[in-house]
């Protein structure tokens, strides 16, 4: 009787082990993913602003041009006026940098037990080529969801809330 008991324990003790492991894995792949989703809202905004500014230069661009009288006033002033545009000699101020760095693309990884990593880009694409294979367009990809379980060492995955598939992880 002691041996029964004594063996359900172990039993459970290393069931409870196992399933610990599990959600810390869980919890890894899944800040994995919120960190990709932060990246992809990122550069959302940035080309949005890239955009918007594109939209502001074509609405500069279309405004009429000055009447003639207008412009022979303007290339008088600038005879005139024999001084460069730009800071002032002296002037601890520099001009701003047109360009700003992008931020770095992450590379997110999804690593489960000793020999288990798979790369979320290389996941994402198994599941483009898998979704072509079924016949469809990439281009007609406008959502895509992707559930990360590496306990069962695959990937699901819902395109356009209509296609639903599986693919392995490692």
């Amino acid at each position: 009787m002691a041996n029964v008991k004594s063996t359900t324990e172990t039993a459970k003790n290393v069931a409870v082990k196992k399933a610990e492991e599990t959600k810390e894995a869980v919890k890894t792949a899944v800040k994995a993913v919120e960190t990709k989703a932060e990246a992809v809202k990122a550069e959302v905004k940035a080309d949005a602003a890239k955009a918007e500014t594109k939209a502001a230069a074509a609405v500069k661009a279309e405004k009429p041009a000055p009447a003639k009288k207008e412009e022979a006033a303007e290339k008088e002033v600038k005879v005139d006026d024999k001084k460069k545009p730009g800071r002032k000699v002296g002037s601890k101020n520099k001009p701003a940098k047109a360009e700003k760095k992008e931020a770095a693309h992450p590379e997110v990884f999804v690593q489960y037990g000793p020999n288990g990593e798979a790369s979320v880009e290389a996941v994402v694409e198994r599941i483009k080529n898998e979704y072509a294979a079924q016949g469809h367009r990439l281009s007609s990809i406008k959502s895509m969801k992707v559930y990360v379980k590496p306990e069962e060492r695959s990937a699901y995955y819902v395109i356009n809330e209509k296609t639903q598939g599986r693919v392995d992880l490692f």
